[in-house]
């Protein structure tokens, strides 16, 4: 008998279609696990947006009123507090230079009447409210129309019944007011005076 070793017979190669299974297997694992590393890439970046949106700023705020009427181009920008949130009233439109109101002397001086039989004599002072645009405008008519201004003034006092100069029918001088806002409208202009303003009508008697 030989001593020589026996070889040991070689391992048949794996045949073609051994090796093509094995592939797809390897594939299939990959694409099973896909979702899944996709799902984590999302869960990921959602957390960093929201880390980043808390650190810029908050998170979107709410328009409110004042902010939206702010668009529309009705009121100014409000003021903010340390948090973010509109300040109240810090947002209203402040009135500009023609829309103030102004107060201009008209006269300042004594009446008679003698309405009643009695003479008194009239201590009047009137004034007119008007807006701001028409304030050069207003002063001027009045310092060129002095004389005549008066001239009406004096009359619609000495034509008026007593009562109605702060007597017990009109205490609030309605008459009064209504005269002189029309007989203004017509020497001044239209639409300029705003309002009458009385703040003094005393009668003295003059007749002792």
């Amino acid at each position: 008998m030989s001593d020589k070793p026996k070889k040991e017979p070689e391992a048949a190669p794996a045949p073609a279609n051994d090796k093509a299974d094995a592939a797809k297997k390897g594939a299939g694992g990959l694409m099973s696990k896909t979702p899944v590393l996709l799902g984590l890439v999302m869960v990921l970046e959602a957390v960093v947006l929201f880390a980043g949106f808390k650190f810029l700023g908050g998170g979107p705020k709410p328009a409110t009123a004042v902010e939206l009427s702010h668009e529309e181009g009705g009121s100014e920008e409000p003021k903010t507090d340390a948090h973010g949130n509109p300040i109240p009233d810090s947002g209203k439109k402040k009135p500009s230079d023609k829309d103030r109101a102004v107060e201009l002397t008209v006269v300042d001086f004594k009446a008679p009447n003698t309405q009643n039989g009695r003479r008194y004599i009239y201590d009047v002072s009137i004034f007119v409210s008007v807006k701001g645009e028409f304030e050069t405008k207003v002063k001027d008519r009045i310092k060129d129309r002095d004389a005549l201004i008066k001239d009406r003034m004096r009359t619609i006092i000495g034509q008026m019944d007593p009562e109605k100069l702060g007597g017990g029918s009109e205490p609030g001088l309605e008459t009064l007011r209504r005269q002189v806002k029309s007989q203004l409208e017509i020497i001044i202009g239209d639409g300029m005076i705003d309002e009458v303003l009385v703040p003094r009508c005393i009668p003295f008697r003059a007749d002792f």
